[in-house]
């Protein structure tokens, strides 16, 4: 999608990452290579120090990669699924937790793999898995849905139910829509298009609330330079205040889907520019660290002469969005997809329809846009995740 605790070198994940999921990262964020064109979720960024890991509950399935033991309690049933995560960033991390809380309520023994940002190793894991031949179901966070197509073929050549998490598999144009595809037994996730639709809708709220007709003065951080998703989108918003007279929308350095230099970048960028009125991001760890930076610069009071927007829909943000110091997050739901993949990959092992696309989004459980008057609305709203990784709690 979505503020690590982890912290990742930025020169690295520049020639890593392959892609975000929106804020997705969360929402969560990914590293990409610099050449990938793809999205989610984002919006969360990870640490890419440590080696990626096979994690099962049982000996993990053969792999080139190194593995560490840990995941669901075995179980007693004979349905055996793995998961092909993102890496070990927050929004990751929650998409697994998801998946484990579903497999173990289902009884299911779920093996879990963890990309790290790198589609050739994931790419690696979903051979060798198939290989095994222990596996009835594949639920795939893809790294690199071109790259991986011909490997997920392989799989479904050997009868394994495939299901494709956070966006519709194939292209970055592809994405922007959320549609069914051969390749997935299931799709689950939403469009990446409307996402700065709703960034735009979310800030022209917060400027009326700011300035009323005044002029507003809106600054946004973005996750990478030169990363599709995060260019597409800003793009799209430039051209749109470009438009409008009684707007200035100005792109700060990107602030890499990573708390720590969101909070550097912002604190420079503040202590320069003393009139912004909201202030934006593609992420919530980046909305994090920029309320600290913004603590620290002085001359500006979150909720009162400047209004934040996240990007992520976590627990912290939530927080912070009911008590007024957030104006709104969108909305990234990691856990949630997870969570639906392994319900319906079961479904389909035994024989069962299951939907061929499931749009996450749902505006009164899982909403594109989460603000005070939605929250006040929905006394009893669970946020999906947090930015340590863990699910959402109520309250």
């Amino acid at each position: 999608m979505a503020g690590l605790v982890r912290s990742w070198d930025a020169a690295k994940a520049a020639a890593r990452m392959t892609r975000l999921r929106r804020a997705r990262i969360a929402a969560g964020g990914i590293t990409i290579a610099a050449a990938a064109a793809l999205i989610a979720g984002c919006s969360s960024s990870p640490s890419t120090s440590s080696p990626p890991a096979a994690t099962s509950s049982a000996p993990a399935a053969s792999s080139s990669a190194p593995a560490a033991a840990s995941s669901t309690p075995a179980a007693s049933g004979p349905v055996r699924m793995a998961i092909f995560y993102y890496n070990p960033s927050p929004y990751g991390v929650a998409s697994l937790a998801g998946a484990k809380a579903e497999a173990a309520k289902l009884g299911i023994q779920l093996d879990a793999f963890d990309g790290n940002n790198n589609p050739q190793l994931q790419t690696t894991q979903i051979q060798d898995a198939i290989t095994t031949g222990k596996y009835k179901a594949f639920w795939v966070w893809g790294l690199d849905d071109v790259a991986l197509t011909p490997v997920i073929n392989k799989a479904i050549s050997a009868g394994i139910k495939v299901a494709c998490a956070d966006y519709t598999w194939g292209t970055l144009a592809q994405q922007n829509t959320l549609a069914a595809t051969q390749t997935c037994a299931t799709t689950i996730g939403q469009s990446i298009a409307p996402e700065a639709t709703n960034l735009e809708t979310t800030m022209n709220g917060a400027c009326t609330k700011a300035v009323g007709t005044g002029h507003c003065n809106i600054a946004f951080l973005p996750g990478l330079a030169n990363y599709p998703t995060d260019t597409n989108r800003i793009n799209q918003m430039t051209a749109y205040y470009k438009s409008k007279s009684n707007y200035t929308f100005t792109v700060m350095p990107p602030g890499q889907y990573d708390q720590t230099q969101s909070q550097s970048v912002a604190q420079t960028f503040f202590t320069a520019h003393k009139n912004i009125n909201v202030f934006a991001t593609f992420g919530d760890q980046m909305a994090q660290g920029a309320l600290t930076a913004l603590k620290l610069v002085g001359g500006y009071t979150p909720g009162q002469n400047i209004l934040i927007i996240g990007y992520g829909g976590a627990q912290e943000i939530v927080n912070e969005v009911k008590t007024g110091l957030v104006y709104a997050t969108l909305g990234l739901y990691p856990a949630g997809e997870s969570k639906l993949g392994i319900q319906y990959l079961d479904d389909a092992v035994q024989g069962k329809s299951i939907p061929n696309l499931v749009n996450i989004i749902d505006p009164a459980s899982r909403p594109a846009v989460i603000n005070k008057a939605f929250l006040d609305a929905h006394p009893s709203y669970v946020p999906d995740w947090n930015l340590e990784g863990g699910l959402g709690t109520a309250g």
